[in-house]
């Protein structure tokens, strides 16, 4: 009878911490993690529309915006940028 007591204590004990950890678990989210953005800017990409992307969206937001890596598209006499960024 006290080993089933004990065994039935130790499983409720283990449920309450398993479900505490998922609850940690689902509030964090991932270092380093990068979320899409995409503006239109006035011009062509030219040679290197990366890092023209890259300097347009740091003129915009400072220099705490700038993106990881970006990707240049002509559009008219504009420039689609799509660039990843810190979340």
């Amino acid at each position: 009878m006290r080993s089933a007591s004990v065994f039935m204590v130790s499983c409720i004990l283990m449920f309450f911490v398993l479900i505490h950890v998922k609850d940690v678990e689902a509030g964090l989210t991932p270092m380093g993690s990068l979320c899409g953005q995409k503006d239109i800017f006035i011009g062509r990409c030219g040679r290197d529309g990366s890092e023209t992307c890259i300097n347009d969206f740091v003129k915009k937001g400072g220099d705490g915006n700038r993106p990881y890596s970006c990707k240049c598209d002509n559009f008219g006499k504009k420039r689609i940028c799509r660039c990843k960024v810190p979340c």
